[in-house]
């Protein structure tokens, strides 16, 4: 009877052992997205590629997914500028966000927020902000995953 539980608690572990890659490290650590969009960091992006499509993860509202963003990559999202206006923000956020979900999927920063569940549930939020069309809100996701993008990259 123990073996049969041996048994049995072994392949639960390694069934267990079979899901995808999720970091679990929760921290004061972040990279900005200067550090994510530099060609000789690509081997520390974890779960994504820089040709992964914005919409591909995200849920991008009508007024950016039918703009010439539509069909960005992260590293293209790496590279948003300012400026003003609802597009204008929304890239902002977004460029923040791509940063802060390369940092959340790495073993090797300890991010404070998650990608998909508490604390943070950063895709949740994300899609909120920019659902709501609301400047103000965007801005505020926006520079809230900013500073935590700029704790202190740990990566090299």
């Amino acid at each position: 009877m123990r073996m049969m539980l041996l048994v049995a608690a072994l392949a639960v572990g390694l069934v267990g052992g079979a899901a995808p890659a999720s970091a679990t490290r929760i921290g004061n650590e972040g990279c900005t997205p200067g550090y994510w969009k530099q060609a000789q960091h690509f081997d520390s992006w974890e779960e994504y590629s820089p040709s992964t499509t914005l919409a591909s993860v995200f849920t991008l509202p009508a007024y950016f997914a039918s703009s010439e963003y539509g069909d960005d990559t992260f590293l293209e999202a790496l590279n948003y500028g300012g400026g003003s206006g609802l597009t204008s923000k929304a890239r902002q956020l977004l460029r923040a966000a791509v940063a802060a979900f390369l940092n959340a999927a790495s073993e090797d920063v300890g991010y404070p927020y998650r990608r998909f569940s508490d604390p943070g549930n950063m895709l949740a939020s994300v899609n909120s902000a920019l659902a709501s069309q609301n400047q103000t809100t965007i801005t505020n996701l926006k520079d809230d995953l900013d500073a935590k993008n700029n704790l202190g990259c740990p990566l090299d």
